[in-house]
């Protein structure tokens, strides 16, 4: 049973990429390919050396474009506009989330380290866009990556947020901890199977539709 922690929030951000929809629509494995090919291309390297790159630059830098961008100059508009040429199809309309995500008093804001045009199709392809305020992308974190500090100040900061009365969704948990440790009632999308005490999630869930189900039954 869930606390009566959430009646008193006043602002919800979610994330976009495997949090909003199922990794199983194969959105990311796209873009994977995406970056994969970019890198291979820009820094004449085979496509097996620009994976690595890839790869060592999420882990060190939050994304791989902040990675680029620190070590070889990259444009970040052509990065974003050449890896999110994909295919939204297997993304549906979702009638059901629209309706939970529009229960929730107070603001709802994406928050993406993807750029604002990328989202705003994701969530028309969800058909989910009128469902949010606004969305904080990697041009309004200034390209600071989550889940870096910077970034998240800057969010707080633009929408003059009580981390307090903030709910965060997320499905990597790292993403989770400087919200944490602001005081950020944090929820980890994922299938792990992990015990939430001393760590930075508050509630775990297997869905963004099973944990607004959760979450809207407990401010009944």
């Amino acid at each position: 049973m869930i606390p009566k922690i959430f009646n008193d929030k006043t602002t919800w951000l979610f994330d976009l990429d495997n949090t909003l929809y199922s990794e199983n629509c194969g959105i990311f494995q796209q873009i994977d390919e995406k970056m994969k090919s970019f890198i291979s291309e820009k820094l004449k390297i085979t496509k097996q050396e620009a994976f690595k790159l890839q790869k060592l630059f999420y882990k060190k830098y939050g994304t791989t474009l902040f990675g680029l961008m620190q070590n070889y100059d990259i444009d970040p508009e052509e990065f974003l506009t050449f890896v999110h040429d994909i295919n939204f199809d297997k993304l549906s309309n979702s009638y059901k989330l629209k309706k939970k995500l529009n229960l929730l008093p107070g603001r709802r804001i994406i928050y993406t380290n993807g750029d604002e045009d990328y989202a705003l199709k994701i969530l028309s392809s969800l058909g989910i866009k009128s469902a949010f305020f606004d969305i904080f992308d990697i041009r309004k974190a200034s390209y600071f990556p989550k889940p870096s500090k910077k970034s998240l100040q800057s969010l707080i900061y633009k929408y003059s947020l009580n981390p307090s009365k903030t709910v965060f969704f997320d499905d990597l948990e790292r993403n989770l901890k400087h919200a944490s440790l602001m005081g950020m009632t944090t929820i980890h999308i994922s299938n792990i199977e992990k015990n939430c005490e001393n760590s930075h999630v508050s509630f775990r869930f297997k869905t963004i539709n099973i944990a607004l189900d959760v979450i809207i039954k407990s401010m009944e």
